[in-house]
């Protein structure tokens, strides 16, 4: 194999160890960010301008077009795995390795072709690039490994919702509880009125999704009320939700 063509194989073999990891590392790993992040922003676009022969007369021109063309291949790529149902890791693992292996193949093709432009060596790369590349690349990096890490700890919110309303006719108390927690979970409801216990509902099971409304009679009054209605939750026994509502006298 030439000299040239030296960095194929190597670009090949990136694209298996990133897609192995892919299926045998968890997320969010410092390993799978490492080998994932320059398959997706720079290994594609890389065998992609050498299968096309394109040239580029310094090292800093050609990453710059291999990075611009490495998106263009992902959003190509995008659009085919939501086509088919595949957008996760192993989608794109296998997308990217697939690519690689097949772009690698028709430059080696090239390669070989006298006919064809020929892959010129890179010039004009200094020390000053190599260090700007390398910042790039640590702060682009660091930045997709704190977008994984606060993703892992966003949890999302879980809570009850409680509600106590009076009839129009005042005569009666609508309660409801709405569960939108991760478990189910149980709890105890009181509803008083002006101090006095008027129902108590003792063990209620909520599932998440789960919805349960009551109808409380209130006995007339000859002046306006307030109803209180408390939600204790039996895992800490602590009281959870409390609303009021007030009942309107005769």
């Amino acid at each position: 194999m030439s000299v040239e063509n030296r960095d194929l194989p190597a670009a090949c073999i990136w694209a298996t160890a990133t897609a192995v990891a892919v299926a045998v590392v968890g997320d969010g790993t410092p390993l799978r960010v490492l080998l994932g992040l320059p398959m997706a922003v720079l290994v594609p676009g890389h065998v992609l301008l050498r299968a096309i022969g394109i040239r580029t007369h310094s090292l800093l021109e050609h990453l710059v077009y291999a990075v611009g063309t490495s998106l263009v291949v992902g959003i190509s790529g995008g659009f085919i795995l939501n086509a088919v149902g595949a957008l996760t890791p192993a989608g794109w693992a296998t997308w990217f390795f697939l690519f690689v292996v097949t772009a690698s193949l028709v430059a080696a093709r090239r390669g070989g072709a006298s006919y064809l432009p020929s892959w010129p060596r890179p010039a004009g790369f200094h020390l000053r690039h190599a260090v700007a590349c390398a910042l790039a690349a640590s702060v682009a990096t660091g930045a997709y490994v704190l977008a994984v890490r606060d993703e892992a700890k966003q949890q999302q919110y879980e809570y009850t919702e409680f509600s106590m309303l009076p009839s129009i006719d005042g005569g009666r108390l609508i309660v409801a509880v709405r569960s939108a927690e991760a478990r189910t979970q149980r709890f105890d409801l009181e509803v008083t009125i002006d101090g006095h216990q008027l129902a108590a509902f003792r063990s209620l099971a909520m599932a998440p999704g789960d919805v349960w409304t009551r109808e409380v009679p209130v006995p007339l009054l000859a002046d306006p009320q307030k109803a209180e209605a408390r939600l204790y939750r039996l895992e800490d026994e602590r009281l959870y939700r409390q609303v009021t509502a007030l009942v309107p006298g005769s």
